[in-house]
């Protein structure tokens, strides 16, 4: 292990698997993401998922009207055709809400493309291929955001659909579309502790949010977690996935220091107009703007004379 990644990882058991290496680690195996998606989407019984396909980083390309590459974390695809995305978020944007309908929509058109390429759709009779043109398969995208979601209300996990606001106003509340849905998992408002952890996705929450505390997390009695949490044991990782995490810590360190510097300028910016509104208002005296806006005196002084200067 180099010397810079070691001093990074320095106290930690796992990989924090909330950045991009930590998470392909911890999912890297079909039991392990049947096992969170069983879970999210409260199946039961019968109802559990029985065989799925997923990558990583898959790659949609579409015209709209120039290429667009959208590239998905975790894209799955289960035995009845339920398509799902899985989205590790870290960070907060102001278009946040749009790029999860982008994706979606890109989602499921991917999914309409893979249901008529289908044998099943295929050996359809032409009518039946016409009469089911508008069919779209089920899909779900499910973002789990590592920052505090304010459209979501209460709960850790929320779920988004299609509603009529009439419907909802007289208590009826089935969706329009049942095959359209969002999951969004607020983890910051997952404070569970161990001993209230009662199903498979709170263990998946918990080891997302406590792997990178530094302390050797409990399996909760489940053969999956334990291979999970040992795919992302710092011990067993190889020097090729250390690199590849180094090169994420480093990149994450770049981007935290430009998008601090950018809320500096940005607050910065904000305090140099308000000082400007004052100014123009006239009836402050520089000092007393200095004060309010924590602008150094001499800065307040250089913006009266400059504007005087151009009245």
């Amino acid at each position: 292990m180099s010397k810079s990644i070691s001093e990074k990882l320095k106290g930690q058991v796992y990989i924090d698997p909330r950045l991009d290496t930590g998470f392909k680690n911890l999912f890297a195996s079909k039991a392990a993401i049947k096992d969170f998606l069983d879970g999210i989407l409260q199946l039961q019984g019968d109802d559990r998922i029985k065989d799925l396909s997923y990558s990583f980083d898959h790659t949609l390309r579409f015209r709209v009207p120039e290429e667009r590459n959208v590239i998905l974390d975790a894209f799955a695809t289960t035995g009845t055709r339920r398509f799902l995305d899985i989205e590790m978020q870290k960070a907060e944007h102001d278009f946040f809400i749009d790029r999860t309908v982008l994706y979606k929509a890109f989602q499921i058109i991917k999914g309409k493309q893979e249901m008529e390429n289908s044998d099943e759709f295929k050996n359809l009779s032409r009518e039946q291929k016409e009469y089911r043109r508008y069919e779209i398969p089920e899909s779900v995208s499910i973002w789990i955001c590592d920052f505090e979601l304010p459209q979501t209300v209460g709960n850790y996990i929320d779920e988004w659909a299609i509603y009529s606001r009439e419907s909802l106003k007289n208590g009826i509340f089935n969706t329009i579309s049942a095959k359209n849905k969002y999951i969004m998992v607020n983890l910051p408002r997952f404070n569970k502790t161990v001993d209230e952890i009662v199903d498979p996705v709170d263990v998946w929450l918990y080891v997302l949010k406590h792997a990178s505390d530094g302390k050797e997390l409990p399996n909760f009695g489940s053969t999956i977690v334990s291979e999970a949490l040992d795919r992302i044991k710092i011990d067993n990782l190889d020097n090729s996935t250390l690199n590849e995490l180094e090169r994420e810590m480093t990149t994450k360190e770049e981007m935290e220091c430009r998008l601090a510097g950018a809320k500096i300028r940005t607050q910065l910016e904000t305090r140099l107009e308000m000082v400007d509104a004052m100014l123009a208002n006239g009836k402050l005296t520089d000092e007393e703007i200095s004060d309010m806006s924590e602008i150094p005196l001499e800065e307040i002084q250089k913006r009266r004379a400059l504007r005087e200067k151009k009245l």
